[in-house]
């Protein structure tokens, strides 16, 4: 076979798989501060005049909204769980890590797996805190 070729082809092979595998890895975690806990109560809809026809709620499912602030922004995940149960990270108040990306919040977890939630809103402020933070990274 000819070597001209096949070395060519392996680089360009080994190139577009490292390149492929820099783009998939995890961000990299991030300060932030827990600002409240609150127990998300679904909205009921009716189906009508009849409040029978409204879907029943899942019993099983205990939903909470976790607001947090990362630098200039403020996150509300959505943490879902099958028993009444918040973990101790999700206090007011207390610092914690994270991961964010555009449509979830990871948060590690002592001795369970990172918890995974949807992010349901974000607001980031401008303005003074993003001079702030600006001005610091100079």
């Amino acid at each position: 076979m000819n070597t001209r070729i096949v070395m060519p082809a392996i680089f360009l092979a080994v190139f577009l798989d490292l390149s492929f595998a820099k783009t998939s890895l995890p961000r990299p975690l991030q300060d932030a501060t827990v600002l409240s806990v609150e127990k998300h109560e679904e909205q009921r809809m009716t189906g009508g005049d009849n409040p029978s026809d409204a879907p029943l709620p899942d019993p099983e499912t205990f939903t909470y909204d976790i607001s947090v602030r990362v630098d200039c922004g403020t996150y509300v995940g959505r943490y879902q769980s099958w028993y009444d149960y918040v973990p101790s990270v999700f206090t007011p108040n207390r610092k914690i890590q994270l991961r964010l990306t555009r449509s979830a919040m990871y948060v590690p977890v002592p001795n369970q797996k990172e918890v995974e939630m949807p992010i349901v809103s974000k607001h980031v402020e401008r303005g003074p805190c993003e001079t702030t933070r600006t001005s610091a990274q100079r």
